[in-house]
């Protein structure tokens, strides 16, 4: 069942802090998931490729040249999703007046609320997978275009180098690799097959964005809105697109997504 979850978080000081805290965040997060269970810690940080959870950049920054002023006086969030139960029933736990300050690059952060419910805040929500798959399955008229909007910078590794055009084989395979990750119900791979010989990028409204990596090393990816259009009616395969759609809600997109890119909703279909 997919969580998502905001922190409503804020600096114990007025501080200067580096423009992007994504690395910073994910540690604190897994930190949190350390103190709880260390093994299921340790396990994240050493599985390769989809990890089963996501962790934004700290919410609200407004990062200048070569740093962010941050002060006790703003809202900042800090949004994570949770893909597995063993996740999600560890999260459950967490209340914001038990938690420890968060150490974020240096700077103190306290957990002031924790939102769950979808009413709370548009970024924040939980379904079953089932309850993902359902639409698709039941409804007589099968969509067949759908717009996603990038709200943190998508990217995608590939052949060793980064891809931040979003096309629709990059977007849904990669959803399907993590849907098929963590789902009880898999996709056949073929999806990706469909992905690229029978969907196309209808409409855009895309610019780079650069974020700063490990080291201050810059990466590029694409922000804002992109439709893709299925070209074949064939019901099956578009049902998987359209489920794989609505869940990039709470899997991202592309890669980074534990440390602040990909963050992207289906707003359209």
């Amino acid at each position: 069942m997919p969580m998502a979850l905001m922190m409503q978080i804020r600096p114990v000081a007025n501080a200067k802090v580096q423009p992007n805290l994504a690395r910073a965040t994910h540690a604190a997060i897994l930190k949190l998931i350390q103190a709880a269970n260390p093994d299921l810690a340790q396990q994240i940080h050493d599985e390769i490729g989809v990890k089963p959870l996501t962790v934004s950049n700290v919410l609200g920054l407004k990062p200048q040249a070569n740093h962010a002023m941050v002060t006790t006086s703003a809202d900042y969030g800090l949004r994570v999703t949770l893909l597995t139960p063993v996740l999600e029933d560890l999260a459950q736990t967490w209340q914001a007046d038990q938690l420890e300050l968060l150490d974020l690059d240096g700077s103190a952060w306290r957990v002031e609320a924790i939102l769950r419910q979808d009413h709370e805040h548009p970024w924040v929500g939980q379904h079953s997978y089932s309850e993902l798959l359902a639409p698709s399955m039941a409804q007589d008229s099968i969509a067949r275009r759908w717009t996603l909007q990038f709200h943190s910078p998508v990217t995608f590794r590939q052949r060793g180098l980064n891809q931040p055009m979003p096309t629709p084989d990059l977007v849904f395979g990669s959803l399907l690799d993590k849907w098929n990750a963590v789902a009880p119900l898999t996709f056949p791979e073929e999806v990706k097959r469909f992905a690229s010989e029978c969907m196309a990028t209808s409409y855009f409204e895309l610019r780079s964005q650069r974020e700063p990596t490990k080291n201050q090393a810059l990466q590029i990816g694409a922000v804002g809105t992109c439709t893709y259009t299925a070209t074949s009616r064939d019901r099956y395969w578009c049902s998987c697109i359209d489920t794989l759609a609505r869940f990039a809600f709470w899997s991202g997109v592309g890669a980074g997504t534990t440390r602040g890119l990909g963050r992207a909703r289906l707003v359209e279909r």
